[in-house]
């Protein structure tokens, strides 16, 4: 596999006015493996922000979920959709074992192009990320371009944050995971630290699996790598970061399915159902990036950090795509060839200092980011079509359509510069965030040079957090904006063709409480959200009969919602959690008849309860997970609508010790029932077939 290493550079020459009275910043430490988490270890109790540094959640004024390594093994989760399905209010718009993994939090989209690596844009694996390189998974709902930035790809529903793995604890360990249908994979990861006060570190972690699983029939391959190595004193910290990731899919796919020619949604047929036997697909990235800080002064830290990461995928990723014709279930197919190859390049520079003045405390960041993305992809996807009936698939023989030809599509460079002030009094009992983001965007056409336009804009954002009555409730409020790349008309029968708009800013106010005593943790949130958008609608020029639409700005979503979240002991054996998000979206401002009303693919309401019992055998727990969806509409015209559903997985744990190896077992049933239902919606109006029943078995052997 190609590996290519740039190295890019930043220089910077800013200062901070020191008040008489300094503070120091805080000291540069690894964090070990106790950090802390919720009561069910699912939840990391801090978070890294960027530009803020890491911080404890109940210190931020945003909705932060931080998933845990833990989280990640105790639900076998192969790549990050199978994390974040256990929060409900985080929807998913692809299937379940897709090569794609696209996501919808707050009513709005967050697509695979756009998912964060360590901080970064563009440095994440193409189509999905892999748990077997990530050491924890961080969300950050709702638009945030103050801690990210503009993500380039448009996605303002959130940040989903991976974090790759490193050397933060002692480990020698082995694992395996099985599959019912025979998916099988295996792999190691090690971590050492050396020296005289554990000043290096390195992680090495590999994988590979292989076998059926998804749909009858389906074959899947993937093979990941990672390693993590860091030199870490009081004074400085560098890491090196790389991973390697490849992807083969072979024999189907999962399945998406329209029901706008029928007028009508049927029921949905078993989940296992392989519709698409003819497809494949593949699909690799590789990343290598080293950041690291150092403290100048007691009071003042540099900040720094580059990358490069490739990316590629061909075959039939895209478009497995069903659209239903009559109520037997005979349905068309829609399918691509698609291909792209794709290199990121990303840089940053900054300065943490701290001061005070009087009583008053202050963090000021200043940071500039700079990402190249420079892409070459289909122009045009080959299609391949037959038909089939989602209760009986045929067994057709069609060969899928020629490699599509490539050409450069993208060039784009997006550079910010962020200003931040944390400041804080009365003992850290009022905290405030101020803070402001410059984003200046550049795109590059070479293909459709009259695309190409540059652009710029200051997204400021401001937080306040309140503790009136100690540090185990927090009051907070905060209002941010994301920023999207404004829309290029491409369609000569339309009014304004070739007009592009102003980036698109979204806003988000929300307020919130967060409790934390004992065992015991919740969250509270209320939200709003809003966000311009195009729109296309008839048209009709007197002087030109070749104009049928006009394409304007004005438009706007509205999202609206009450989240809660929380964890704890009932009693000491017996832990439970939930969630629950109530969510009111629509279109709020638009001059066609679907002016308020809601949002394809946005359940009203969603909730979840999970419970786990340690039985009186040691080290033996059971625990079942419960998850309840509101229906959804699978159009603008909210006519066609999908049922409501509730999933139950249940699952074992053991803890033992092996002749001297620490070992764990663990076994998990999801969709006990094999409920067969339409899980949620492509954001262009096809359903998503939900998985069927998955048996699933692991263990772990540290040594």
């Amino acid at each position: 596999m190609k590996r290519t290493i740039l190295f890019l550079s930043l220089a910077a020459s800013p200062f901070f006015a020191m008040a008489e009275d300094t503070v120091s910043l805080p000291t540069i430490v690894v964090k070990a493996d106790s950090q802390e988490t919720d009561v069910t270890g699912k939840l990391k109790k801090k978070a890294a922000l960027n530009i803020l540094g890491e911080k404890d959640v109940l210190d931020t004024p945003f909705t932060i979920r931080n998933y845990s390594e833990q989280a990640i093994e105790d639900s076998h989760a192969h790549t990050m959709m199978d994390v974040l399905k256990t929060d409900p209010s985080i929807r998913t718009t692809t299937n379940s074992g897709h090569l794609n993994e696209n996501f919808n939090i707050r009513g709005f989209n967050v697509n695979w192009e756009d998912i964060n690596l360590n901080g970064a844009y563009g440095m994440a694996p193409s189509g999905r990320v892999t748990t077997d390189i990530l050491s924890s998974v961080t969300v950050l709902k709702g638009p945030n371009a103050l801690v990210a930035g503009m993500a380039p790809g448009g996605s303002v529903g959130g940040v989903i944050i991976a974090n790759t793995k490193r050397a933060d604890k002692e480990l020698t360990r082995v694992t395996a995971n099985f599959e019912d249908e025979g998916f099988y994979k295996s792999g190691f990861d090690v971590a050492r630290r050396f020296g005289e006060n554990q000043e290096f570190g390195a992680r090495v972690s590999a994988n590979y699996g292989q076998g059926e699983h998804v749909v009858d029939g389906l074959e899947d391959e993937s093979t990941s790598a990672v390693i993590g190595l860091d030199w870490t004193t009081d004074q400085a910290k560098i890491n090196l970061d790389a991973y390697v990731t490849d992807d083969k899919r072979n024999g189907g796919s999962p399945s998406m399915v329209s029901f706008a020619q029928l007028g009508k949604v049927l029921d949905a047929p078993d989940g296992r159902s392989n519709y698409l036997p003819n497809l494949w697909g593949k699909q690799s990235a590789n990343y290598i990036g080293l950041s690291g800080e150092y403290k100048l002064l007691e009071n003042l830290k540099l900040i720094a950090g580059a990358g490069t990461a490739e990316q590629k995928y061909q075959g039939h990723l895209f478009g497995t795509r069903l659209v239903v014709t009559n109520d037997a279930g005979d349905a068309n197919s829609q399918y691509y060839h698609v291909k792209m190859n794709q290199r990121n390049t990303t840089a940053n520079l900054g300065l943490e200092g701290a001061f005070n003045t009087g009583a008053v405390k202050h963090v000021v960041g200043l940071r500039a980011d700079y990402l190249n993305k420079d892409v070459n992809m289909h122009s045009k996807a080959g299609e391949t079509k037959f038909v089939t009936n989602i209760y009986h698939p045929s067994n057709h023989t069609e060969s899928m359509s020629a490699v599509p030809a490539t050409s450069q599509t993208a060039d784009n460079d997006y550079i910010s510069y962020s200003l931040t002030d944390q400041i804080s009094m009365l003992d850290d009992k009022l905290q405030f965030i101020l803070g402001a983001r410059y984003q200046d965007i550049n795109i590059k056409n070479p293909t459709t040079p009259t695309n190409n336009y540059s652009a710029d804009k200051v997204s400021p954002s401001v937080g306040i957090v309140v503790k009136p009555w100690g540090e185990d409730i927090s009051l907070y409020a905060s209002y941010v904006e994301g920023l999207s790349q404004g829309k290029t008309v491409n369609d000569p029968k339309d009014a304004n063709d070739g007009l592009t708009f102003a980036p698109f800013e979204t806003k988000q106010y929300e307020i919130g409480a967060k409790y934390q005593h004992g065992s015991w943790l919740h969250t509270l949130a209320a939200y709003q959200i809003e966000k311009p958008e195009t729109i296309s609608s008839a048209y009709s020029d007197p002087t030109n009969t070749n104009i049928t639409t006009i394409t304007t700005d004005g438009v706007e979503t509205t999202s609206k919602g009450i989240e809660y979240g929380f964890s704890g002991n009932v009693i000491d054996d017996l832990i439970v959690w939930g969630n629950l998000a109530y969510i009111d979206a629509e279109y709020a401002k638009t001059p066609t008849a679907i002016e308020g009303n809601t949002v394809i693919g946005q359940p009203e309401f969603t909730a979840g309860l999970g419970v786990e019992y340690k039985l009186p055998v040691d080290g033996l727990s059971v625990n079942a997970r419960g998850t309840y969806v509101d229906s959804q509409y699978l159009n603008n015209t909210n006519t066609l609508e999908l049922p409501d559903y509730t999933l139950l997985d249940v699952g074992a744990k053991y803890k033992t010790n092996l002749g001297g190896v620490d070992t764990t077992f663990r076994a998990n049933i999801d969709n006990v029932t094999d409920e067969k239902y339409w899980a949620g919606v492509f954001n262009s109006g096809f359903t998503t077939l939900g998985s069927g029943r998955t048996y699933k078995l692991g263990v772990s052997f540290d040594f």
